[in-house]
């Protein structure tokens, strides 16, 4: 298959041999395992093993956004798909790779399955709620529908249009808001990302659970998303927008002054790449 296949790991370190057995044998074109600490598995026979498995490893705990990024930037195909060491591809699920791997989408979200065989919802759907996102999670009654993010970073990805993105923001410390950030910014950029119900993974342990509270993560996601304004052919900024920073921030008035300015000079920067602003988009989400 012309595609390569990263796999992310938090699942017990001396069951990873077997696992990347099992995955190296659906006959993908790479293989690239992301370790997150220090392997307690014999790393070289392994590789000797299977001849089309890379191990990248990280000695320094690493966030699962920073681990993506530097996947993308490793493999050498123009698409990648990411799974973690605790999730297995359901049958049939290489049979409609091949027109997917035609699509010019930025991601392809597959169906979630927990450990039991029961469908979880894959469908991010936003709104907005007195000038505050609100995210709904859907089942896929579709066979393609749009949506926010990549639930777990679990998606096919377009090489070329992710680091056209940036990837994820690794100085974002919660995954959650990690994983909407990248998502929201990539459509108000112009992308796409998708869920396909043909394709699925199931768990083989619970599925994690994370914290979607708004934490010191928010107002860098707030500032470079919810209160950018589209202006004719670029984004922008206002300062009028300070004040619901300073209200949400939390931070002491000095502090998050120097915060705003400092994320008005970063969306200056990439003013251009800004095709529409979060409340067009998102009053206009799903419609035809």
């Amino acid at each position: 298959m012309p595609l390569a296949l990263v796999v992310l790991t938090r699942g017990p370190s001396p069951f990873r041999p077997f696992v990347l057995e099992q995955l190296h044998a659906a006959g993908f074109a790479e293989i690239l395992c992301v370790e997150m600490g220090k392997p307690r598995y014999d790393v070289a026979n392994l590789v000797r093993r299977l001849p089309r498995l890379r191990i990248m490893i990280h000695r320094e705990p690493i966030n699962a956004g920073l681990a993506v990024n530097l996947a993308a930037r490793e493999v050498r195909r123009d698409r990648f798909l990411v799974i973690w060491d605790d999730q297995e591809l359901r049958e049939p699920f290489l049979a409609p790779l091949g027109a997917l791997l035609r699509t010019n989408v930025l991601a392809v979200v597959p169906c979630r399955v927990d450990r039991q065989g029961r469908e979880t919802p894959s469908v991010l759907v936003p709104g907005l709620q007195k000038d505050r996102l609100k995210i709904l999670a859907l089942p896929a009654d579709q066979e393609n529908v749009d949506t926010l993010f990549a639930p777990d970073y679990v998606a096919l990805y377009h090489r070329e249009r992710f680091l056209h993105t940036g990837g994820y923001d690794s100085e974002l410390g919660n995954s959650f808001w990690q994983k909407v950030d990248w998502g929201l910014r990539s459509h108000l950029w112009g992308e796409s990302l998708t869920v396909d119900r043909s394709l699925k993974v199931r768990y083989t342990r619970d599925i994690p659970s994370e914290d979607q509270t708004p934490d010191r993560s928010y107002p860098r996601f707030y500032l470079r998303n919810l209160a950018v304004r589209h202006a004719g052919d670029h984004g922008v900024l206002p300062f009028a927008r300070f004040w619901a920073h300073l209200r949400r921030a939390g931070l002491p008035w000095g502090e998050s002054l120097g915060v705003f300015l400092r994320e008005r000079e970063w969306v200056k920067t990439h003013r251009y790449l800004y095709q529409t602003d979060a409340k067009v988009l998102l009053e206009l989400w799903g419609g035809t």
